[in-house]
């Protein structure tokens, strides 16, 4: 969480503000921060509340107090009541005025470093968190003097980032805004002692004069007191000084007037100028590496009083060959000031020269669009005060000592406000989604929104939608990022020109993946070349810029680059070449999909997939979770494909990819897609007129439409799949679809329907010799013993399965094993063994990666803890459990750790809190065809009623879980324990000793 009171107070958590209710609220909230952590009595907030305090005020400070918990607590936040008053926790949160104070502190610690550039930057970030008056509309004693300390210190930060910024020679940028401060604090003798320096470093001794005359009546007329001394010694030394003549010359471009964004870029070369004479900005052509260069060099020009530079080296022009050494020597003398006739012919002789010239000089050279660093590094100045800035293409490792600074496409929020100042800020306002539309559509690469946006600016009859659309076309894409003779395609091929044969080949191939990245050995199966080849190109391609790298050994396209490459594909090869290609990629996932699952999920229902072109090489494996690893890395590429299958009718692919994918997305918690996934597969392999994959595809479908809590539809899918299999003799697919349909039957409540399911699934792996399936159905049919009450049963099958999953050394069947005996030892009241075996599962469930497993094991943790007393500890597993399954979306899990918290609020005494948990259980519950959650919700509520002392509302609610709770179910024997004796207890309310109900309590 983040608090803000550098301006109006803003509470904000996850990058969102939070609505903070009324005036009351809002003042408390404040005065608690100025309190930084300490206690605020209960009577400075009612003197800081009211002038006239009513009689019912200290309620009312308790009432505004529960508030602003509510709100507080919700994002993660504390507010603790003590005997005098409240505490708000800032443990885990950041307040903006300790941010900028901390930043202020590191700017002198900088500044005694000898690190002036790096202060200037941190004053900046500093200043840069005032987003008005403190706690703007708010006044009371205590803010007021906030209001009037803090803002001495924002002053005090301003003057300071002045001094900085003008030793360091930035004095044209610096005037505008030293002006509107000292028209803003007229009084302020410091403030209008910095202006006069700066505009006497300008060359500006008549300005300087007048400010001082300026502050000298308004001190006169305001406060009866003449200038300072400081005032008056800078007066006496303009009134002495000669006038300036300056000789600097400077070649630079002029600064784009519409230069949006970077403002990290510009404070990172801004502070490596301050200490290296060599930057180079590198990145993909059309990334606005000029602009910056020319923007920062701008910026810096007061620092080099002896003349700026700026030479473009046409490493990737157009129609002409890069610059030679001797043409670029040529420029550079003649820019510092050297006659031509002086200028030797031999390049060896001008380099000598040009060293020469710069070695007693302050210069800013700035040396554009180089091809690479042979080119450039006869250009450096050598040993000398000046400074270099390089703009490339390429990656420019080879030159010593340089400091990169690698350029990536813009912000979201810098690529729309770049598009709004182009296009005019009237008309973008109008469409601000749309606007969000233009510049995803162009890949937020600084060139295509300039283009898009001049294109639009003088389309008076278009709207920024109808821009969208133009844009959303590929062939119409090209065109619109097209303006007179310069296209954006046509800068981004000039980088394809300069490579090799075979390296154009597969950076045109590349432009096939339908996903978002790809690895090696990914490209190698789509070139038919090595892995170490393909390797090889790639990082030469990164090299290039034609590449990006966002993590380790994955690469991507920028969807510009990649419209260019499609286009260059379709030009140089005919489309069965492409359908080859797609072909040895598709088949790459579907043998990468397989061989990842088989240790992975061995209990899968498997099947031998239609490989035409079998991969050289996979990534190598050495683990079970090496293999969930390289899963997650590549699914969402495996759900392209097999989208772009379903789309392009390749049915092999549509159907097959899905199946064998389903186990890990069940095993990880991802579900999202699944059902529409799970449909094409059906429509493929009906397509196809394979049964088999019909079979497999239905039960998937079964699978995405229980996770939706829609069971009805789920019992008649799984009954065709389990039919279909049975006719073709598949029994290991029946083994599966037994157990579904008995999983569904379990979630549905129909708890015998659901033992017969499981018992049928046993038999039939027995009759056919799988081991594991047949431990596997024992389990679930362990799952349905604990719930009926039959605890030995289940015991002797949980056991018998831990001992084959830990031979077999699978974890993850582990992981399900020890759950199931961390919940049945907590029905048999066993704690110790309940959390031994849970927080082993969570602890396994972690290891792999295994995120479902990990969230339910968390939830039963929480139950069991709250059942010995540990409650911080039930809070906080609980908390974590909640977060997981709301993330994977998982219904059911989420369920239970709602309920499993609520139950944790009860036993510490927080009703409402709990109350607003059983609530959204029940919600869930209802919506996702859920009966036993919901009764166990109605159990909480149940007890949160009798805790209020309302009897008759706690038994309604208790009759109401009976009637939820399956026949036979164990569960539904805590209500009938209340219903018979109103005294009772169950394992829904035992927790531990009366001193830890309360210690949570209070801290809440």
């Amino acid at each position: 969480m983040e608090y803000r009171i550098l301006g109006p107070l803003e509470l904000r958590s996850a990058g969102r503000s939070v609505a903070l209710g009324g005036e009351r609220q809002q003042k408390l909230l404040a005065l608690l921060l100025l309190g930084h952590g300490s206690v605020v009595t209960f009577d400075r907030l009612i003197d800081e509340l009211w002038e006239d305090p009513p009689q019912t005020a200290r309620r009312q400070v308790c009432n505004a107090a529960a508030a602003v918990r509510r709100v507080v607590s919700h994002h993660g936040g504390d507010l603790i009541t003590s005997t005098h008053g409240y505490r708000l926790e800032l443990q885990d949160a950041t307040l903006d005025a300790d941010v900028f104070r901390s930043h202020v502190a590191g700017a002198e610690a900088a500044v005694s470093q000898g690190k002036p550039a790096q202060a200037v930057a941190l004053l900046q970030n500093a200043l840069d968190l005032w987003r008005g008056p403190v706690l703007a509309g708010l006044g009371s004693a205590s803010i007021d003097a906030a209001c009037s300390g803090l803002g001495e210190q924002r002053l005090q930060a301003v003057e300071r980032l002045a001094e900085l910024r003008l030793d360091l020679g930035e004095v044209t940028s610096l005037l505008g805004h030293l002006a509107v401060q000292v028209a803003e604090h007229p009084l302020r003798e410091s403030l209008r002692a910095t202006l006069m320096r700066a505009l006497r470093k300008a060359g500006r001794r008549g300005d300087a004069l007048t400010i001082f005359e300026e502050g000298r009546q308004a001190l006169a007329e305001e406060l009866g007191t003449d200038p300072g001394p400081e005032l008056q010694r800078l007066h006496a030394e303009l009134l002495t000084d000669s006038p300036v003549v300056t000789s600097r010359r400077s070649s630079l471009p002029i600064d784009i007037p519409d230069f949006t964004g970077r403002e990290s870029e510009v404070d990172r070369l801004v502070d490596a100028i301050g200490t290296r004479a060599i930057v180079t900005i590198e990145g993909m052509g059309g990334i606005g590496k000029t602009a910056l260069a020319v923007h920062v060099a701008h910026r810096l020009a007061g620092r080099f009083p002896d003349g700026h530079c700026y030479v473009d080296l046409r490493g990737f022009t157009a129609g002409t060959t890069p610059m030679t050494t001797g043409a670029a020597l040529d420029q550079l003398l003649r820019q510092i000031g050297v006659p031509p006739e002086n200028i030797p012919a031999d390049p060896a002789a001008r380099r000598d020269l040009w060293l020469a010239e710069v070695s007693a000089r302050r210069v800013l050279v700035v040396l554009d669009n180089a091809a690479d660093a042979i080119q450039v590094r006869p250009l450096l100045p050598g040993a000398s005060s000046s400074v270099v800035i390089i703009a490339s293409r390429c990656h420019l490792m080879s030159i010593e000592g340089a400091i990169p600074v690698p350029l990536d496409v813009l912000p979201a929020d810098d690529a729309a406000a770049l598009f709004r100042r182009i296009a005019g800020p009237a008309r973008a306002d109008a469409e601000p989604d749309a606007v969000a539309d233009v510049v995803s559509l162009c890949g937020r690469l600084p060139l295509a929104i300039r283009i898009a946006a001049s294109r639009f600016c003088r389309r008076p009859s278009w709207t920024v939608a109808h821009l969208v659309g133009q844009l959303r076309d590929r062939q119409r894409r090209t065109r619109a990022f097209t303006a007179n003779d310069l296209s954006v395609a046509g800068v981004l091929a000039l980088s394809y020109h300069h490579l090799t044969a075979d390296r154009q080949e597969l950076f045109r191939l590349l432009s096939l993946v339908p996903g978002a990245d790809f690895d090696a050995c990914a490209a190698a199966a789509l070139a038919a070349v090595p892995e170490d080849d393909a390797q090889d190109v790639l990082e030469e391609l990164v090299e290039c810029n034609l590449l990006m790298q966002r993590a380790a050994d994955r690469y991507c396209l920028h969807d510009l680059v990649r419209d260019c490459a499609r286009d260059l594909a379709d030009a140089a090869h005919a489309p069965s070449e492409l359908d080859t290609a797609r072909h040895r990629l598709f088949d790459y996932y579907l043998h990468l999909a397989d061989v990842r699952g088989r240790r992975s999920m061995p209990g899968r229902r498997g099947f031998e997939p239609d490989v035409k072109w079998l991969p050289e090489s996979v990534p190598v494996s050495a683990s079970e979770e090496d293999d969930i690893r390289q899963l997650r890395a590549e699914y969402k590429n495996m759900v392209a494909v097999a989208d772009y299958a379903s789309a392009h009718g390749w049915h092999v692919h549509a159907w097959q990819l899905p199946c064998l994918l389903l186990p890990f997305l069940t095993r990880v918690g991802l579900r999202s897609g699944v059902l529409e996934l799970s449909r094409n597969a059906l429509a493929a392999a009906q397509a196809l007129g394979d049964r088999r994959g019909v079979s497999m595809a239905l039960t998937n479908i079964a699978f995405a439409l229980r996770e939706a809590g829609r069971n009805s539809e789920v019992l008649e899918v799984l009954d065709q799949a389990i039919t279909i299999s049975r006719e073709l003799g598949d029994l290991p697919a029946a083994v599966g679809g037994l157990r579904d349909l008995g999983a569904s039957q379990v979630q549905a409540g129909m708890l015998g329907a659901a033992a017969a399911s499981f018992t049928e699934a046993v038999a039939l792996a027995r009759s056919i010799g799988d081991q594991r399936a047949e431990v596997n159905s024992l389990i679930d049919l362990g799952y349905v013993d604990c719930n009926l009450g039959r605890y030995e049963a289940a015991a002797g099958r949980f056991h018998d399965a831990l001992a084959m999953h830990q031979r077999d050394g699978y974890t993850g069947g582990e992981v399900v094993v020890l759950i199931n005996l961390g919940w049945l030892a907590q029905l048999r009241g066993r704690e110790a063994e309940a959390v031994e075996a849970l927080e082993r599962a969570v602890r396994l469930s972690r290891e792999i990666g295994m995120i479902r497993g990990e969230g339910i094991s968390l939830a039963w943790l929480g139950v069991t803890y709250r059942r010995v007393g540990r409650l911080a500890d039930a809070l906080q597993v609980g908390l974590e459990a909640l977060e997981s399954a709301r993330r994977m979306d998982l219904r059911e899990p989420e369920g239970d750790a709602l309920n499993g918290l609520a139950e944790t609020y009860l036993a510490a005494g927080r009703l409402r809190e709990a109350e607003a948990m059983l609530w959204a259980a029940e919600e869930l519950a209802l919506a996702g065809a859920l009966p036993m959650v919901r009764a166990r919700a109605h159990e909480g509520l149940a007890h949160a009623a009798a805790l209020r002392g309302d009897q008759e509302w706690a038994r309604t609610h208790w009759e109401r879980a009976v009637e939820l709770y399956p026949a036979g179910a164990v569960d539904a024997e805590n209500p009938r324990a209340h219903l018979a004796d109103a005294d009772a207890t169950c394992m829904r309310c035992v927790c531990g000793t009366s001193t830890q109900r309360v210690a949570l309590a209070s801290a809440g």
